[in-house]
């Protein structure tokens, strides 16, 4: 399936309720043509006094380029979910999948049924 804004969005709020507990805000969702990777969630950040980073104008954004199974697209979206909420929390992992971002998918797949990956290989 090629992804779509309509499913996306759809899915967002489903996986919102049932993974997050409704806790993420809406977000824009964007497509491209991108043929490097699936899916990616965009932000910017400015740093405060003493250091402190601040995450703000976040969008997840998904390759149309690629015919997915639905699973693997949902997978996607679900990946880059938990990389908006850990950014939106303003909470500190140890690297971009690191132990945060880890727990959480761990979570997700064995509560799920999910296979949520840190990358997906082409076949």
């Amino acid at each position: 399936m090629i992804a779509t804004l309509e499913f996306l969005e759809d899915r967002f709020d489903s996986f919102n309720e049932l993974c997050f507990d409704g806790t993420l805000p809406p977000v824009r969702i964007k497509l491209g043509r991108a043929t490097r990777c699936l899916g990616a969630c965009a932000y910017k950040k400015r740093r405060h006094l003493f250091g402190r980073m601040e995450y703000f104008d976040f969008s997840l954004r998904f390759s149309t380029k690629f015919d997915l199974p639905e699973d693997v697209l949902e997978d996607t979206l679900l990946h880059e979910m938990i990389h908006y909420d850990i950014l939106v929390n303003q909470r500190r992992d140890t690297s971009s999948h690191g132990r945060l971002f880890r727990a959480k998918m761990k979570e997700i797949n064995e509560r799920y049924g999910r296979h949520i990956t840190i990358s997906y290989r082409f076949r």
